[in-house]
This record gives C-alpha cells, structure tokens and sequence, in this order.
C-alpha cells in the first residue's frame, strides 16, 4: 500500500478536490466511528481493491443508471484516466459491525464514499485505488474526536 504521510482532516481534503456527496460522508464518518469532518486522521493512500469490503459490490440488476455509471468509470480506467479518490475507514482489528459474520464485511477497509469506482476497479481487477484513509486509533492516527464530545467530557 502506497501511502502519502501527511494527515489531513476530511474537511482539508474536500476542501482540495470538493466531493458532492461530502454531507452524506460526514455524516457516516460521525455515525460509525464517532469521527468528525475536522479529525485529522485521512492519509492519501493507494489501497489494495481486494481488501475492501465486498458488502459495496454493485448487485442490483435493475439498477440500470448504477450499472452505466460502473460501465463508464471501468472504460475510463481501461483509457487510463486518473479517478478522483475514495473515502475509506481502515479496520485493521476487522469490522466493527453486528454483520461481522457475514463475509461481505470482511476486508481492513470500510468504503465511506465512492462505491461506482470502486466497483469499476474491482470489476476491472485493478490492484489498487486512490483513496483518503481514515486510521481512527490505528496506524499513528488519532483516536475518535466526537466520543468525548458526545459524552460531555
């Protein structure tokens, strides 16, 4: 895994190359980990494909605007074109949901944002993707900033 060193927070990032779905990826930040857009915790990184959970492969064949989204980012990885990043969790310990035993749910990385190019890398069998990581207490990273502020501590 390729990783840039410096730590940056989710707002810095947006702020670099905007992501209008930034609300909906703030909101799962906080919600799941307890994390705000302000943490600096995100490293750029180019993360293994096959280690991100599977729960987020695209298995709606009705979704036809889905499936052309995924057909047009797979044809722009094949014409080479650098895709914007992906917003991940690391999970080294494994994920931290009820769906443990489901095997979709395995993978270190919980995909926040970004599920039609990750599912044009993984159809494509891209070995890694551009991402921003989230390492909340693992990996040197800081640990979750809404816990204290949720209790009143």
């Amino acid at each position: 895994m390729g990783m840039i060193a410096a730590w940056w927070s989710l707002d810095a990032l947006n702020a670099e190359v905007p992501d209008h779905h930034h609300d909906s990826t703030v909101e799962n930040l906080d919600g799941t980990f307890d994390a705000s857009d302000e943490l600096r915790c995100f490293r750029k990184e180019h993360v293994p494909v096959v280690a991100i959970e599977k729960w987020q492969l695209h298995d709606d064949p009705d979704d036809a605007e889905g499936i052309a989204k995924i057909e047009n980012l797979r044809r722009a990885i094949r014409a080479g074109v650098r895709l914007p990043a992906i917003v991940l969790v690391h999970v080294p310990g494994g994920p931290r949901f009820e769906q443990f035993s489901d095997p979709r749910y395995a993978g270190a990385y919980h995909l926040l944002e970004g599920r039609h190019r990750y599912n044009a890398a993984y159809q494509e069998q891209t070995p890694t993707i551009f991402g921003w990581v989230a390492h909340i207490g693992c990996c040197g990273g800081p640990g979750a900033d809404l816990v204290v502020a949720k209790s009143g501590g």
